[in-house]
């Protein structure tokens, strides 16, 4: 029996990618330089992430009934991520996106999700082992909320990617019970209404003495851990696409907690990863492997600030 050590659970996406000289500024028409599909999603992206650094993974998500699941099934089988837990919604159409992608990396993502799928409150079984690393992100709110509360109980490691959301109990919960949760720039201010990184992360602090952390993209990553706060820097790279990227940094934190480095270490090697991502075009085909994140990290030097 094949033990999947970290399991991602969330959302998956139909990726349209759309590539640009420049985004228009107004509505005009453009010529695309090149148009791609790919399998997106926070939690899918995450689980191949987890693969390509050498650790089993499992996905389980909510998929539509329609050919767009079909060829993001058929993406996870060539990759070898086992899926088999996730909902099929029967009569609905799977989540897409639009993104419109410049020469520079930059990308403005229009997204798509049918009601039925959200709507929908099933959950699959899960199994809950120490041996085990959880992520979730907060676009399957009910199934979060679920597993962040298990894994606290458990004594679990469990990630939650906290970004594009209303803030709620649910949300709150979520926070409160994830081992690392780890918010946007904007999902920072969304949750606290506080501008300052630095004021944010100590206000999350003193509510429940723990980690909290938030991705910058190019401004690297800040988080506290015992009354701490860290700055991890992106290293400088000549960036070609942008999209993803968090979900890679997401999928590789998780990964390096569950080998149990340091959470330093694991920042620092998923920041790596999803820098060295940004440096080549293709989406989860272009994450790098651990040889090449664990040489590329000896750039990055993270610092106290706080």
């Amino acid at each position: 029996m094949r033990i999947n050590n970290i399991i991602c659970v969330g959302s998956v996406f139909l990726d349209n990618i759309i590539s640009l000289e420049s985004i228009p500024k107004k509505p005009i028409k453009v010529k695309a330089k090149r148009i791609e599909k790919r399998l997106g999603g926070c939690a899918a992206a995450a689980s191949f992430t987890v693969k390509k650094l050498g650790v089993q993974s499992e996905f389980i998500g909510r998929f539509g009934d329609d050919d767009v699941s079909n060829f993001l099934k058929s993406e996870f089988n060539y990759f070898n991520v086992n899926y088999k837990r996730s909902l099929s919604i029967k009569k609905s159409l799977s989540s897409q996106s639009y993104v419109f992608q410049d020469a520079k990396g930059e990308r403005l993502l229009v997204a798509y999700n049918e009601k039925k799928i959200l709507v929908n409150k099933s959950l699959p079984k899960f199994s809950f082992s120490p041996k085990k690393t959880y992520l979730v992100d907060v676009h399957w709110i009910e199934a979060a909320c679920y597993i962040t509360k298990k894994t606290h109980n458990k004594k679990i490691n469990c990630i939650a990617d906290v970004d594009n959301f209303k803030k709620n109990k649910k949300i709150e919960q979520i926070v409160n019970n994830a081992s690392h949760p780890i918010f946007s720039e904007t999902g920072l201010f969304e949750y606290t209404k506080i501008k300052s990184k630095i004021r944010s992360l100590k206000y999350l602090y003193n509510k429940k003495n723990k980690f909290y952390g938030v991705t910058l993209g190019s401004k690297g990553v800040y988080w506290i851990d015992n009354n701490v706060i860290y700055h991890c820097p992106a290293p400088k790279i000549k960036a070609i696409e942008t999209n993803g990227a968090g979900d890679v940094f997401h999928g590789a934190f998780a990964t390096f907690i569950h080998k149990k480095k340091t959470i330093k270490e694991s920042v620092e090697l998923a920041t790596a990863t999803a820098s060295l991502k940004c440096t080549k075009f293709g989406g989860i085909r272009s994450v790098p492997n651990y040889k090449l994140v664990k040489q590329f990290a000896k750039r990055i030097k993270t610092s106290i600030v706080g």
